[in-house]
């Protein structure tokens, strides 16, 4: 929820050691919640991993530390910070996403508590930097540009303060992460990044805000030298291209294709990717091909909502221009699955928006379908529209009548973007948004409708796998697969699905028995997550029913200009 803040201050005094000195830096990456849609924290427990991903952000920051200094990374979702790490640090790095809110300024007081130098940053604490207000430093922005800043005012006797530009860098000159600090066996993927930014201009979106909308691309060298690190590191397997929208520069991203390609080729094929694009991939065969010459394998899609209409109001008319099946079908071709984005409360979303989500999601045949409640992000266009038309809900559940506030969205309990939305007063009421949320979670990860899913895409996805495998791949999906046999037989709701499943996309051939397998295996994720989901759904219902101050739809609001505005 929102809660009205105080401009940012920075924590007094500066600390004494110089940058150029042999310091002692602490990196860490904080928790992610077990109940988080991208945790997968009981599934991996069957092959052995403890969290999905390495920090990459905080790996790319490492790799622009002074030389000098002795830096080391932990990963909480991975181990905890021993009594002799934490005394050994001279300097605390932390940062991370909306959804590590609490975590990072757990880190924060621990840090201030025990007398450490401690530095902020990441996508969060740049759109809110008031809630990290007991920072020494608030690195804030792209590092490229910002910590060299912080760096120089730090060698001119100022440490402390908040560190910020308007300028966007150019990312060719972003340095190689320091993949060196992580163990590889923890994570079931490492991520890479190619680009950022994004050249659509969605209303609910926080990454033109923080990125911009003029897609910066890495330079092919530049890429494959992250690659050759990785390999020679010993990864091999999933890489994740982590960019905000991977075909935002097509003819870029075409000629970096064309020479990973070669690259892939020369050493057998070690990795296979995934990524996230927008829907428009689908119509551009040429880039699909080049994909698919390199194995990618999955592609994260926002679809958002079946609703044409819907889309056009929020900016998003890409996904509109073709029909969504008929889209997804077409990269089904080229061996590429598909998760995707679905968000509930839209202004002007009809009721029984429910039914149209489940049918899109049946029929395209998305497994993992990430369906949540919308959320007025800081520094959105969405929160600014709705601040000047008084709909924002603080903290304390009451209206922010004053358009120049500023506000923090706060994350006390670890939510994500499922069901931590509906931070402002609906177009239509909200405890019937509630209600239809939960239909379409209780039927999409049903375990009939989610194994259904998984025999009808599995038919339709055409896999040609290049890479084909490492020793310790293959004993980790050995292990997986008796850990997931197990369990998905001895549960009543599985055990049938399961093998028939297992039976029939075994006949299909390897590729397909593994990608059926892989995402039956993630089924026991979504059945904790969607029960989470419920229990929080039914909370939200009984508060917007029993408790809630403010109007449950705009036509309640008592500014009728208000009410107007989003009708």
């Amino acid at each position: 929820m929102i809660s009205l803040t105080m401009p940012h201050q920075a924590a007094p005094g500066n600390f004494a050691a110089s940058p150029d000195d042999d310091l002692n830096c602490l990196v860490v990456q904080p928790k992610f919640s077990m109940n988080n849609y991208w945790n997968f924290g009981t599934t991996l427990k069957t092959i052995g991993a403890k969290t999905a991903a390495p920090p990459l952000g905080l790996l790319t920051v490492a790799a622009m530390l002074p030389e000098s200094w002795s830096i080391s990374l932990v990963d909480l979702n991975v181990r905890e910070i021993t009594d002799r790490e934490w005394e050994e640090a001279d300097v605390i790095c932390v940062g991370g996403m909306i959804a590590q809110q609490a975590g990072i300024l757990a880190i924060v007081e621990r840090a201030r508590q025990s007398g450490k130098y401690v530095v902020v940053g990441g996508p969060d604490p740049t759109s809110q930097p008031q809630i990290y207000s007991g920072a020494d430093a608030l690195v804030l922005g792209e590092g490229e540009v910002t910590i060299p800043l912080w760096l120089e005012s730090w060698r001119n006797g100022e440490s402390n303060g908040v560190f910020e530009s308007a300028k966007k860098p150019d990312v060719t000159n972003s340095p190689t992460p320091r993949f060196d600090l992580i163990e590889f066996r923890h994570y079931l993927y490492v991520g890479t990044q190619l680009s950022r930014g994004c050249p659509f201009n969605c209303e609910f979106c926080d990454i033109i805000e923080l990125y911009g909308r003029v897609p910066r691309v890495k330079s092919s060298e530049q890429f494959l030298a992250e690659l050759n690190l990785l390999y020679d590191l010993g990864h091999r397997g999933w890489v994740d291209i982590s960019d905000d929208n991977f075909i935002g520069n097509k003819p870029k991203i075409k000629k970096l294709l064309v020479e990973l390609a070669a690259w892939s080729k020369e050493r057998n094929y070690p990795f296979y990717f995934s990524t996230e694009a927008s829907m428009n991939l689908a119509d551009d065969p040429e880039m699909l091909d080049l994909m698919r010459a390199v194995d990618f394998r999955h592609i994260f899609m926002g679809i958002e909502t079946p609703d044409p209409d819907l889309l056009a109001l929020t900016q998003k008319r890409v996904n509109s221009m073709k029909p969504i099946v008929e889209r997804i079908h077409a990269i089904y071709e080229y061996g590429i699955s598909i998760s995707a984005g679905f968000i509930l409360g839209f202004d002007q979303e009809k009721p029984g928006n429910d039914k149209a989500m489940i049918a899109c999601i049946e029929d395209t045949g998305i497994v993992a379908a990430m369906v949540g409640l919308l959320t007025a992000l800081p520094n959105t266009q969405l929160t600014r529209r709705l601040m000047a038309e008084k709909r924002l809900i603080s903290s304390d559940h009451q209206l922010v009548e004053d358009e120049s506030a500023v506000y923090e969205l706060i994350n006390e309990n670890d939510l994500d973007q499922t069901v931590g939305g509906l931070n402002f007063v609906t177009s239509r009421d909200r405890v019937e948004i509630y209600k239809e949320f939960r239909n379409v979670i209780d039927s999409t990860y049903s375990a009939q409708n989610y194994m259904d899913r998984v025999l009808a895409t599995t038919r339709l996805l055409n896999p040609q796998r290049l890479h084909l495998g490492s020793w310790f791949e293959a004993k980790r999906m050995l292990r997986g697969y008796f850990g997931i046999a197990f369990r998905l037989t001895f549960k009543r709701s599985t055990c049938r699905l399961y093998w028939r499943n297992s039976i029939l996309t075994f006949l299909m051939g390897p590729a397909k028995f593994e990608y059926a397998h892989g995402l039956m295996a993630s089924f026991l994720h979504f059945e904790q997550q969607s029960q989470h989901i419920r229990d929080s759904i039914d909370v939200a219902i009984d508060f917007a029913t029993n408790h809630a101050t403010y109007p449950r739809q705009v036509s309640d609001l008592p500014d009728t200009e208000s009410g107007s505005k989003a009708a």
